[in-house]
C-alpha cells in the first residue's frame, strides 16, 4: 500500500476535467454513452465500487464492478458495530472517484472514463487514510481538494490537493488534523457502537469551511467542528467546536445552496428528526434556525438537497419513509411512503441526480429505490448485482454536454 505521509509525496493522475452541471433536459444537445452513472460502495471484506447505468428516465441497470484493492468495514469481526450512520463514503472530484476503505485504513482513487463512466481505472494502489476507520470524504471542486475523515482510535482528518495541470495529488499538511480526545475520547477501532463517532465531513456551499458532524452520547450533545478555509484556499489545521442547541446524534448533512446553512439529521432527540443550522463566519460556530421533528420516522441519518425540486430530503434507516423539507422554513412538505415494509426495511444512504432521488436499502440482498423528485413516486426498485447489507456510500457522475441557444 502506498502511504502519503508528507507534503512532498504525490501520486500521478490522469488528466482531470471539471464536473458537468446537471442541466434541464430541454438544454441537452448531446449525450455520451452511459453519461449518467450512480456509484455504490459495497463495503464487503473485499471492497468494490458498483457503477450503475442511469437511463434518461432515471431508472438503473447493471454496469460494472471494480475492486478498490482495500477492505470494507465488514472485514472486522462479526460482533463489531456495523451501523450505517455515516455519510459520504464516496466522492467525485472532476473525472475522478474517491472511495474509502474502512476496513484497511485507506482510500482509493479511480479515473472515470468520460466516454463511458461505468469504466473505472484505479490510479496506483490504495493510499493511507492517515488514521483509523475512514468513513467519509469531503470534496471541493472550487479548491480542487478533498479530505478523508477517520473516526477510529486514531481519529483524524487528512486533506489532499488535486493539481489538474500537474496531474498530482498531494497531502496539504505534514500531519493530519487530530480529532481524538474530548468528545471522541476512547473510541475504539472498530467502534463498538455509534456514540461519539464522526458522521460526515463536508465543505460548505462556497468552500470557505470544512465541517464535521459528530454524534454525542447519552450524557453529551452532538458536536459540529469547523476548519476555516483562507482566501488563498488553505484549510486551517485548527478547529472550532460548537454544540447546536438540543442536538444529540448528529449524522448526515446537506448544504443549502446559496446560504451559510446546512440541514443535519439527528436521531437522538425524543422524536427523530433534523435541524437546519447556520454558521457564524466570525466565530465558526453553529446556531439552530429550525428544529424539525418527524414523528413517522425512527432513525434519520442521511440527507440530500435536490436542485430539481429545490427541497431537502432525509431518510430513515429503520422505516420505509423519506421526508421532504422546505429549506427556507424548515417545514415538512411531504412524508413519502416508499413501497412496503417488505420491499424496503429502511434506507442507509441517499443521493440526488437530475430529477431523481436514489435511496439505498441495505437489506440482506440490497436494492436501490428510485424516486421522481417532483412527483415523489417510486419509479423503480432496483436490485443491483453485488449489492448487500453492508453497502454504504452513493455518488454520481454526469457527462452531459449542453448548448444554450
Amino acid at each position: 500500500m502506498i502511504g502519503l505521509v508528507s507534503a512532498a509525496s504525490w501520486l500521478t493522475l490522469a488528466t482531470l476535467s471539471a464536473a458537468a452541471t446537471i442541466p434541464d433536459t430541454s438544454l441537452l444537445s448531446a449525450r455520451a454513452p452511459n453519461a449518467n452513472v450512480l456509484y455504490v460502495l459495497t463495503n464487503e471484506a473485499q471492497n468494490s465500487v458498483l457503477a450503475l447505468k442511469v437511463g434518461a428516465d432515471g431508472t438503473l441497470s447493471d454496469g460494472s464492478t471494480t475492486s478498490t484493492g482495500g477492505k470494507g468495514y465488514s472485514a472486522y469481526p462479526p460482533d463489531s458495530y456495523k451501523g450505517h450512520s455515516y455519510q459520504g463514503s464516496l466522492g467525485v472530484l472532476g473525472s475522478f472517484l474517491v472511495a474509502v476503505n474502512t476496513g484497511s485504513n485507506s482510500f482509493s482513487v479511480f479515473s472515470i472514463d468520460e466516454n463511458d463512466a461505468t469504466k473505472l481505472t484505479q490510479v496506483g494502489q490504495t493510499i493511507s487514510s492517515q488514521g483509523e476507520y475512514p468513513v467519509s470524504v469531503a470534496i471541493s471542486e472550487k479548491l480542487s481538494k478533498f479530505c478523508i475523515a477517520n473516526t477510529g482510535n486514531k481519529g483524524s482528518v487528512a486533506c489532499f490537493s488535486l493539481d489538474q495541470q500537474a496531474q498530482k495529488i498531494t497531502p496539504t499538511d505534514a500531519t493530519p488534523r487530530s480529532i481524538s480526545g474530548g468528545f471522541l475520547l476512547h473510541v475504539a477501532t472498530p467502534p463498538q457502537d455509534s456514540y461519539r463517532t464522526l458522521s460526515e465531513i463536508l465543505f460548505n456551499d462556497d468552500s470557505t469551511a470544512l465541517i464535521a458532524t459528530i454524534k454525542g452520547d447519552k450524557q453529551n450533545p452532538g458536536v459540529m467542528s469547523v476548519w476555516p478555509v483562507s482566501e488563498n484556499g488553505d484549510i486551517s489545521t485548527k478547529r472550532t467546536n460548537s454544540t447546536p442547541a438540543s442536538t444529540k446524534y448528529l449524522s448526515g448533512a446537506a448544504t443549502i445552496p446559496g446560504t451559510n446553512q446546512l440541514l443535519v439529521t439527528d436521531y437522538g432527540t425524543d422524536i427523530s428528526g433534523a435541524v437546519i443550522v447556520s454558521r457564524d463566519a466570525k466565530t465558526d460556530t453553529f446556531a439552530v434556525d429550525h428544529t424539525i421533528a418527524i414523528e413517522t420516522n425512527n432513525q434519520i441519518t442521511h440527507a440530500v438537497y435536490s436542485s430539481s425540486s429545490k427541497s431537502l430530503f432525509v431518510s430513515d434507516e429503520l422505516v420505509n419513509h423519506i421526508t421532504e423539507i422546505d429549506p427556507k422554513s424548515g417545514k415538512i412538505l411531504n412524508d413519502i411512503l416508499v413501497g412496503t415494509p417488505t420491499e424496503h426495511k429502511g434506507f442507509s444512504d441517499l443521493t440526488a441526480l437530475g430529477g431523481f432521488l436514489y435511496a439505498l436499502d441495505a437489506k440482506e440482498e440490497g436494492s436501490i429505490a428510485v424516486l421522481d423528485a417532483k412527483t415523489r413516486k417510486e419509479v423503480q426498485n432496483f436490485g443491483a448485482k453485488g449489492l448487500g447489507r453492508f453497502a454504504l456510500g452513493l455518488a454520481s457522475w454526469s457527462g452531459i454536454r449542453i448548448s444554450i441557444d
